[in-house]
């Protein structure tokens, strides 16, 4: 009787794990919907922001770990040709240049010499961009730490002078500011350095720039905060002890002390991070700074080495669209006259160009560079961009084209003047957002290139301030061919007119006797008046240069 009883329950048994592994072989089969699936995916690869919903709070950066959208369209073969088809139009690019000096001079030219001198005087921006980054680690990480815990020490019980104490050292950061934004730019200016190596330069003085105040404003409010518990904590201890304590060793750990401080994790209680944590967001490839990030557990060296050799190829290919497509053209400036429909026709010849130089130099940046050092440092949120390609407006497109910027300006900037002005004020804050975006952008321009030439503070501050607020209809892909338009018209028009005023520079005498009117009037406009004036039209020999 026993054993009938036993068999029946191990058979009772065997028929539920049965059961069991068949609703889970069937659970894991279920379909899911396309939208659904869509909706995952998305979420998997493009979430960058918090969803809580915090009453009068902004949602936060958070990182996770995700390959960028490049990445993972690349495993597909029909993405694979798309960039098979780039690299065939750099061949026949550089085949055309080949051609042209095989003819006309009479041999290959295989010396680079544009990139040659675009890179000249490197070993400035070697110890230029040494000195900023020292300044950026040690000086920068010192002087918090000192600030952070000297409060503390000597004016834990005067709230006048802690105050005082507070702002001289916001004083002292502001100099540094400036400092750090005037001498890198005198160091381009009196060696005169070529338009590579000034960039190279300006672009790490921002970037440097932004991670410094980001580190400062992301841990300032941390240090007061807790150094206004440690502070209630020292006034606690006085009052229950009759012996005197004195300041040099608060930071000694008592239970007292652990009681009155909430801790989240261990970072969360300190009042200065370790230099580690900063060392490590100064070389990661993001502008938001937090104590941990999210982490490979290897370094895939064969994609550091790809990453780096496109970079390279990314600057032949931008070598040979300047020597097929700019410098024959506008060469000969101010010795041919330019009327306005060689003008309109120039502007419209340089929308190809100027189109390849955005994806160029989106690739190579935003992509190659970023992942080469995400891969080197583990660093595995490689959330550097969206599908801004896909975008039916203008609000989109900036929101997606450069991510690891625009998470710099919604947390530094955006967030701060939100807080600020409240919110019924976002026109106002988006203003800003743009405004600063515009002036940045122009300043290395301005001084990349030696001149005052603000048509992209014009396109991107005003126009594109404009375009921000243009809704998309319902019929996405319309408002998708409208917007890249947009962008090939402006590209085109960037590139025809940034040409024309740097060989206006070159061929044309000074606009005016003074140095500063001379960098801040355009000097292609003086020239066009004095060929208007002298008549000397030679339509038909730049006609044939197109």
């Amino acid at each position: 009787m026993s054993e009938s009883v036993s068999e029946k329950l191990m058979i009772q048994s065997e028929l539920q794990a049965l059961s069991r592994k068949i609703d889970q072989y069937f659970s894991q089969k279920r379909v899911q919907s396309p939208k659904d699936a869509d909706k995952t995916e998305l979420n998997m690869t493009t979430k960058a922001y918090s969803t809580e919903n915090t009453k009068g709070c902004l949602p936060e950066r958070i990182f996770i770990k995700r390959n960028s959208l490049l990445t993972e369209m690349f495993k597909h073969n029909h993405i694979r040709t798309i960039r098979h088809i780039f690299i065939s139009i750099m061949i026949i690019l550089a085949l055309q240049v080949f051609v042209t000096d095989l003819v006309e001079n009479g041999n290959i030219d295989l010396n680079f010499q544009l990139i040659r001198w675009a890179f000249d005087k490197f070993q400035v921006v070697c110890y230029t961009w040494l000195y900023m980054m020292a300044s950026s680690s040690c000086l920068v990480y010192y002087c918090f730490h000192f600030w952070s815990n000297d409060r503390i020490k000597h004016f834990s019980n005067d709230a006048n002078n802690l105050f005082k104490y507070d702002i001289l050292w916001l004083t002292l950061y502001c100099l540094y500011l400036t400092a750090f934004i005037v001498l890198p730019c005198y160091v381009v200016i009196v060696n005169m350095l070529p338009v590579a190596s000034a960039f190279i330069i300006l672009i790490e003085q921002l970037r440097l720039l932004m991670k410094t105040h980001a580190f400062v404003r992301s841990n300032a409010s941390r240090a007061l905060e807790n150094g206004r518990k440690k502070i209630e904590a020292l006034n606690i201890r006085r009052h229950k002890k009759t012996n005197s304590l004195t300041l040099d060793n608060y930071n000694d750990s008592s239970s007292d002390d652990e009681e009155l401080i909430t801790r989240k994790n261990k970072n969360d209680n300190k009042i200065c991070p370790d230099f580690s944590c900063y060392l490590y967001f100064l070389f990661a490839p993001t502008l938001v700074y937090r104590d941990e990030y999210p982490r490979n557990s290897r370094i895939r060296w064969n994609n550091v080495f790809s990453n780096f050799a496109q970079v390279i190829g990314a600057i032949l290919y931008t070598h040979y669209i300047f020597s097929r497509f700019c410098i024959p053209v506008f060469k000969h400036f101010n010795t041919d006259s330019v009327t306005l429909k060689v003008f309109i026709q120039s502007i419209l010849n340089c929308t190809l160009p100027g189109t390849l130089l955005l994806l160029v130099g989106f690739f190579a940046f935003l992509h190659c560079w970023l992942n080469a050092w995400a891969e080197m440092l583990r660093f595995s949120d490689r959330l550097f961009y969206k599908d801004w390609w896909n975008s039916s407006n203008f609000s989109n497109y900036y929101r997606t084209w450069n991510v690891v910027v625009h998470d710099w300006l919604y947390t530094y900037v955006y967030r701060d003047l939100f807080y600020l002005l409240g919110s019924k004020q976002k026109t106002l804050c988006q203003f800003g957002i743009f405004f600063i975006s515009a002036v940045f952008h122009e300043y290395v321009l301005a001084f990349g290139f030696g001149f005052f030439y603000p048509l992209l503070f014009i396109q991107f501050g005003a126009i594109g301030f404009l375009c921000f607020f243009i809704k998309s209809s319902k019929n996405n892909n319309f408002m998708n061919l409208i917007l890249w338009m947009g962008l090939l018209i402006g590209l085109g028009g960037l590139m025809c007119l940034y040409s024309m005023e740097w060989y206006a520079r070159q061929n044309c005498p000074p606009s005016s006797d003074s140095k500063i009117l001379d960098i801040l009037l355009p000097r292609s406009f003086t020239c066009g008046m004095n060929n208007f004036q002298n008549k000397s039209f030679k339509y038909d020999q730049i006609k044939n240069e197109f």
